[in-house]
């Protein structure tokens, strides 16, 4: 977590190994000895990326079998987009993991390979096959493919933006209210989408 707060905060390259031990109280040379070095950390700090959101979204994903059902599809999408929302907006820790992956999403490397192919394409193309049944359209046409990013989007906006909406909305602070209003929105959001979407007859 030291890693995921201070590259996400900072960069790869501007953060010192001997700032992350000094950070996660942990002497300089267990980096070298655990993670081969900086750069093996950065790697562990994208695969416990990886692994925390997949134990978000991963159980909830595997237990939906809409059967063919429009209807249920959507409900079990919505399920999925509320539940990361929970964990996006309402855990301390998902500050730091949030800002960790928007700075290496933006970087071609192995980072970005690992945490593409590990979790974003596999959770992604899940919720497109959800998106895609609730519509009526191909899971992989550029609308449900497109479609799915954004409201996506909108949960990982309102976590790297939590300053700016506090501010806009003057919150004293982002509580349990405050998410569900937001959740509230981003509910919505999906419901216009599916509605203004489906095709006739799905």
């Amino acid at each position: 977590m030291a890693g995921i707060q201070l590259f996400g905060a900072k960069g790869f390259e501007a953060t010192s190994t001997r700032e992350i031990a000094a950070a996660a109280k942990a002497n300089i040379a267990s980096i070298a000895y655990h993670f081969g070095g900086k750069a093996g950390l950065r790697l562990a700090c994208a695969e416990m990326v990886g692994s925390r959101i997949q134990a978000v979204a991963g159980p909830a994903l595997r237990a939906i079998d809409p059967g063919g059902d429009p209807v249920a599809a959507q409900a079990a999408f919505e399920r999925v987009i509320m539940g990361v929302a929970d964990f996006m907006l309402g855990q301390v820790e998902a500050r730091d993991i949030a800002s960790f992956m928007v700075r290496e999403m933006g970087i071609a490397g192995p980072v970005f390979d690992k945490v593409y192919a590990d979790f974003i394409l596999p959770v992604h193309r899940s919720l497109c096959e959800l998106l895609g049944l609730a519509t009526g359209h191909d899971p992989e046409s550029d609308l449900i493919r497109l479609g799915t990013f954004s409201i996506a989007g909108q949960v990982v906006y309102f976590r790297i933006g939590h300053a700016i909406v506090a501010k806009r909305m003057e919150w004293k602070e982002v509580g349990p209210g405050e998410v569900e209003a937001i959740k509230a929105v981003i509910l919505s959001n999906i419901r216009a989408f599916v509605e203004s979407n489906r095709k006739q007859g799905s």
